[in-house]
């Protein structure tokens, strides 16, 4: 069974993890009650289909803090998670999302990480981040059809601002500085997917764009 990395809030207890955390764990699943509830941990996936016999083994932190990152600056050279449109989705993972933008250095990120975790060359994994990677933040995992969804759609940007506005107005559309890269075993059922290993990354930016606040 495979495991993804993921980038997450710095902190549990960040008010931007806070809100997006009763959003994924309260607020939308009342949008649907006639669907089995979803819990997880707000994430951004950087990759996944990471295979733990060609990887990390019996050793996941020691693997996560040997990955060769690109050598980011904050304030000066972030990866910026600008979260730009809210999104109803077909898949299950992607029922409703946040779709970010798809940031230069964020796709560098997503390709190094990659690059590493699949064993591809640099070529390869280049040009999955730029052709096929999708940055986005989930908010709810269900058995909805889209169409269901897309109506709950105006719903959801109101229950978003609410949650999310002040932080948005006072610090100027940015909602977090910092942010973990967590190493998950997603072949686990739903509930117990947790981090087995993490490390920090001072220099990501979580923004919102206006528009949708």
């Amino acid at each position: 069974m495979h495991s993804s990395l993921w980038l997450i809030p710095p902190s549990a207890d960040h008010p931007f993890n806070k809100s997006v955390q009763d959003l994924i764990a309260n607020t939308l699943p009342s949008d649907f009650p006639h669907a089995p509830k979803n819990n997880f941990i707000p994430h951004v996936t950087i990759t996944s289909d990471v295979n733990p016999a060609k990887t990390y083994g019996d050793s996941p932190q020691k693997w996560l803090d040997s990955l060769a990152l690109p050598e980011f600056k904050r304030e000066s050279d972030e990866v910026t998670i600008e979260l730009e449109e809210l999104e109803a989705g077909e898949p299950f993972f992607k029922k409703v999302t946040l779709r970010a933008r798809k940031d230069q250095n964020l796709v560098k990120l997503a390709s190094a990480c990659r690059r590493q975790s699949l064993l591809l060359s640099g070529d390869e994994a280049q040009t999955w981040a730029k052709n096929d990677y999708l940055p986005h933040l989930s908010l709810f995992y269900g058995d909805v059809p889209r169409d269901e969804v897309q109506k709950k759609v105006g719903l959801i940007e109101l229950q978003l601002g609410f949650e999310l506005g002040s932080l948005f107005d006072c610090c100027g559309g940015t909602l977090a500085m910092g942010a973990k890269l967590v190493l998950v075993d997603t072949g686990r059922p739903i509930e117990s997917w947790q981090p087995i290993a993490e490390r920090e990354c001072p220099w990501v930016m979580w923004r919102m764009a206006k528009g949708l606040v």
